[in-house]
């Protein structure tokens, strides 16, 4: 009789939606699901409120080091245009090119001083491979001046970070100090020389929020002749910053780089500059994953129960049918359909709350940031189908092992024990 027709997902619908069925079985039913759709949720949520951290985290450092950083350990180099030539021979793939005078040094303002990295940007091209000029908050950038020396009573344009300019007490249209130390480079010949240390007079023309407190917090903003002006290396730059297609392995151009030129240099791509922070954030997105992945879990233990508990309530209809002729297989397909229809629905409705949940989080600009750390005052979500797809494949893969003990237990019951006290 059960063999001319499928009466596995029939039944199954009548054994959940039996008006005849016991309102507490009901109950635990949509608490299981409930349960089920919460952690699919969580999970969708922060998955995506994290890859958004993630992605601005990306956009900040990119902006301000480009897809790949070649640059020197040493003393700074001469002959850039030499050097990028060479760099589009060894990554033909590169877009753009700038280079860049970087130093460490001292600056001091109104409230005290403080540690700062200048760098001195190539006007003409810096703007084609970061996004520097884009992130001045207030008053403008600097200005290209002639590059010849400083004495102490000329003045040199600079752009501060801002959380530099509020630790010194620099505001736009202010003087500050940048104190030079002792440094080396290179002279004739490629020779090391000396350079004595010097007090250099600054105005501070813009100031620059790159959204990344690291940066900040550290960064002088000024043109590249500005720069070797007041370090005293003219036509010296320590950094080359590339700009690649999209989809392309910085790694590898990182690694080819730096193969290539050999000691003083070194390439490192994007991910590389900050590793341990993006480590951090991976393993802080598995540790929240896993936790979250108990809610499915607990949910599942319920599935279980209501399993259970569905078998105990339909103990009769259940003799009933096998000595029908409803087979053993089929017995435990019915109870693994029911079991994995409650984790069809729990883990749909679970994406679809949770893709809304994301949408209302990006629309609305719910969650906020600091505005004095991060450049932007809200948190980006970021939805990556590959992950959703996973989670809703996880939780279906938990809601499937939940229903194999009881749908073996009903398959494995006989005729008689279900009738006898009937």
């Amino acid at each position: 009789m059960f063999k001319r027709f499928s009466a596995v997902p029939l039944l199954a619908r009548r054994f959940v939606l039996s008006k005849a069925s016991d309102g507490f079985l009901s109950l635990i039913t949509w608490v299981s699901i409930v349960g089920v759709a919460l952690g699919v949720m969580s999970l969708t949520v922060v998955t995506s409120v994290i890859n958004g951290f993630e992605g601005e985290l990306a956009r900040v450092i990119t902006g301000l080091n480009g897809d790949v950083n070649l640059y020197s350990r040493d003393l700074p180099v001469k002959e850039p245009i030499a050097i990028e030539a060479k760099i589009r021979r060894i990554v033909p793939s590169v877009l753009e090119i700038t280079h860049a005078l970087v130093s460490p040094l001292m600056v001091s303002g109104p409230h005290g001083a403080a540690g700062a990295i200048i760098e001195g940007v190539d006007l003409e091209t810096f703007g084609k491979v970061t996004t520097i000029q884009q992130h001045v908050m207030a008053g403008r950038f600097p200005q290209e001046i002639a590059p010849s020396g400083l004495s102490g009573d000329q003045m040199v344009e600079v752009a501060l970070g801002s959380a530099l300019a509020d630790r010194i007490g620099a505001k736009v249209g202010e003087e500050i100090r940048v104190l030079v130390p002792s440094a080396g480079a290179q002279g004739a010949g490629g020779a090391s020389t000396e350079i004595a240390p010097k007090s250099v007079k600054a105005k501070v023309v813009g100031l620059v929020k790159m959204g990344m407190y690291e940066y900040d917090s550290k960064f002088l903003f000024l043109t590249l002749a500005g720069a070797q002006a007041t370090l005293g290396v003219p036509g010296q730059v320590t950094s080359f910053k590339l700009k690649l297609p999209p989809e392309t392995d910085g790694a590898a151009a990182a690694v080819a780089l730096s193969d290539s030129f050999g000691y003083p240099f070194r390439a490192k791509d994007w991910a590389q500059i900050n590793k341990n922070l993006f480590i951090a954030i991976k393993l802080q997105k598995v540790v929240i994953a896993i936790i979250l992945t108990v809610i499915v879990l607990v949910s599942a233990f319920n599935v279980v129960s209501t399993l259970m508990m569905m078998i105990h309530d339909k103990t009769k209809e259940i003799a009933i049918l096998k000595a029908m002729g409803f087979r053993k297989s089929q017995s435990f397909r019915l109870f693994v359909s029911i079991g994995m229809a409650m984790g069809v629905v729990g883990a749909l409705s679970g994406v679809a709350l949770g893709l809304g949940l994301a949408w209302v989080i990006r629309a609305t600009r719910l969650i906020e940031l600091p505005s004095d750390i991060y450049y932007i005052g809200f948190l980006p979500v970021v939805v990556r189908w590959s992950e959703i797809a996973l989670i809703g494949g996880a939780t279906l893969v938990i809601a499937f092992l939940a229903t194999l003990y009881p749908a073996w237990r009903v398959a494995r019951s006989k005729v008689l024990d279900g009738l006898r006290y009937e």
